[in-house]
């Protein structure tokens, strides 16, 4: 007797599984990047939490301690601070920073007009050469002329002479940037301008200089960090200790203090905050400048 063939049918996952499956990978994934994005998060936060801490630790300048947290907490690092010259460190960060970095910016912002929107020979040259500049470390190997020259002309020890050396000196990559977030702007607006008998200073003035404040906010902001940062530079040009800037001026601390490193966790955190101010005021202006200016290139 011969038996009946009955085909079997597969049978095919429903939608519904289908997308279960997926979104249920699709969560473990986004999961999985925070808990990564979290652990580096915590990471890169270390090290500032143990300096906050350790700046309020009393009971010597020693770091290691057998818990995380200081047993013992006062504000003996920061009384000690106030009895240096700290205050004046900071005051001459300031100055020089926020001076230096206003005349490197508006420099910039001139030069990349220039290569922007003014065709000459040996433009392209001379963009190519910003490029080069950026990739040489000009200052180190200028350093012994430019102490020299100081020397001759009186402004060794003197904070305008560090002004006008930052300031003037400036960073190649500042007029980079700005031609390229000047390259982003229509031309047609400088075309009308100059229709109705507009300059070149005036399509700058009225034109540009309104739409390129975020790259200029970015750039003094770069330009302040950098300068407030410095060590090198000041090092050779500066012998008053009242003139220090705040790199150079803790490190003074070492000799005072035989290198009493609570003390330079006290002078971290209260050096950050000028900085953590300008970020904050204009976050919104850097972050934008920055995304427009890498546009074009």
């Amino acid at each position: 007797m011969a038996t009946e063939f009955r085909p079997t049918t597969a049978t095919r996952p429903t939608p519904t599984s289908v997308g279960m499956s997926h979104r249920t990978r699709q969560s473990i994934e986004v999961w999985a990047i925070r808990l990564v994005l979290i652990a580096i998060t915590l990471i890169s936060l270390f090290p500032t939490v143990y300096v906050v801490l350790y700046s309020f630790k009393g009971g010597g300048g020693s770091l290691y301690s057998s818990t995380f947290i200081p047993q013992k907490l006062t504000l003996e690092n920061y009384t000690k601070l106030f009895n240096t010259n700290f205050s004046y460190w900071v005051r001459n960060s300031v100055i020089i920073g926020f001076f230096s970095g206003a005349v490197a910016v508006l420099l910039a912002s001139f030069a990349g007009y220039a290569f922007s929107r003014m065709r000459f020979r040996g433009r392209k040259y001379g963009i190519l050469g910003l490029l080069i500049i950026q990739m040489l470390p000009t200052g180190l190997v200028a350093l012994p002329a430019l102490f020299r020259i100081y020397q001759t002309v009186g402004l060794l020890n003197s904070i305008f002479g560090l002004i006008l050396f930052f300031g003037v000196g400036g960073s190649a990559l500042s007029v980079w940037l700005m031609k390229n977030f000047m390259d982003s702007i229509p031309k047609e607006l400088d075309e009308a301008a100059s229709i109705d008998g507009a300059s070149h200073w005036q399509n700058f003035w009225l034109v540009l200089f309104p739409l390129i404040q975020p790259m200029l906010v970015a750039q003094f902001i770069f330009g302040f960090i950098g300068v407030y940062n410095e060590y090198i530079v000041t090092t050779v040009l500066l012998s008053d200790p009242t003139k220090y800037p705040l790199g150079v001026g803790v490190r003074t601390l070492s000799a005072a203090f035989a290198t009493n490193w609570t003390v330079f966790c006290a002078a971290a955190v209260l050096g950050s905050v000028p900085i953590l101010i300008i970020f904050f005021m204009a976050q919104r202006f850097l972050v934008e400048g920055l995304t427009k200016g890498a546009l074009k290139g």
